[in-house]
């Protein structure tokens, strides 16, 4: 496998971080469109399920920005 700072010009942990922010970003507001899904048909228990992992996804999205900062500098 070859580095990704040769191929992308970012570091192989640089590009993992920026990947899943992405990933988890797009995650968030599915997650949500299904919460509004689950209410629409009256389960506020899966509802809030959705919500708990959404909550999940937006602290890790933290987690990794402080990261991705710690590997720019």
């Amino acid at each position: 496998m070859s580095d990704g700072q040769d191929t992308y010009g970012v570091s192989n942990v640089e590009y993992d971080i920026i990947m899943t922010l992405g990933t988890l970003l797009e995650g968030i507001e599915m997650l949500e469109k299904y919460a509004r899904d689950a209410d629409a048909a009256g389960d506020t228990e899966t509802a809030t399920v959705f919500r708990t992992l959404r909550e999940s996804n937006r602290s890790a999205v933290q987690q990794l920005r402080s990261g991705l900062t710690r590997h720019l500098k």
